[in-house]
C-alpha cells in the first residue's frame, strides 16, 4: 500500500511517502544549508508523533470577547468593528483549519503541513505510529544486516 502525504515544510513543498513500514521524507532545506532533504526510516524508528487540527481562533475569540466590551464601554460601532474581524478570523479557520504533522526521528524533527487533500492519510499514520509505540509491534519486513 503506497500513500502519499502532501503539504508545506519551510515554505517548500514537500512529501512524505508511505510504503508498508517504511516512510520516505522529501523536502528542501532552507537557512545555511539550503538543498535536497530525504530521510528515509520506518514507523518502528519515529520516536514521537503528533497530528495537530486547528479549527478555533485564539485571537478570534479574544477579539470577540473585547469586541464586546467595546460595545458596552466605547459604543456599538467601535463593538460591531470588532466583532466583524472576529467572526472573520473564526470563519478563516474554520474555513481553513491548521493541519500539522510532526515526526520525531533520530535527531531530526520532520514538521509538514500537511494538505486538505491528504489529511485522513496523515491522520492514519498518526494512529498507526501511536499504535507500533503502544504495543510494541514488529517490522512486517525485519531489516537485513549488512
Amino acid at each position: 500500500m503506497q500513500t502519499t502525504i502532501r503539504g508545506v515544510s519551510q515554505g517548500k513543498p514537500a512529501t512524505l511517502d508511505v510504503s508498508g513500514d517504511t516512510l520516505t521524507w522529501r523536502a528542501t532545506r532552507t537557512g545555511l544549508s539550503p538543498g535536497p532533504d530525504n530521510v528515509a526510516t520506518t514507523i518502528h524508528d519515529v520516536k514521537d508523533v503528533a497530528w495537530l487540527e486547528k479549527r478555533w481562533s485564539a485571537g478570534g475569540l479574544g477579539l470577540g470577547v473585547l469586541a464586546c466590551f467595546w460595545m458596552a464601554t466605547e459604543g456599538i460601532v467601535v463593538g460591531a468593528i470588532g466583532l466583524a474581524v472576529a467572526a472573520l478570523l473564526v470563519w478563516r479557520n474554520l474555513a481553513r483549519p491548521t493541519r500539522k504533522l510532526l515526526l520525531l526521528c533520530g535527531d531530526r524533527r520532520l514538521l509538514l503541513d500537511v494538505a486538505a487533500d491528504s489529511a485522513a492519510a496523515a491522520r492514519e499514520l498518526t494512529a498507526r505510529i501511536r499504535h507500533t509505540q503502544l504495543h510494541g509491534d514488529l517490522p512486517s519486513s525485519p531489516p537485513t544486516l549488512p
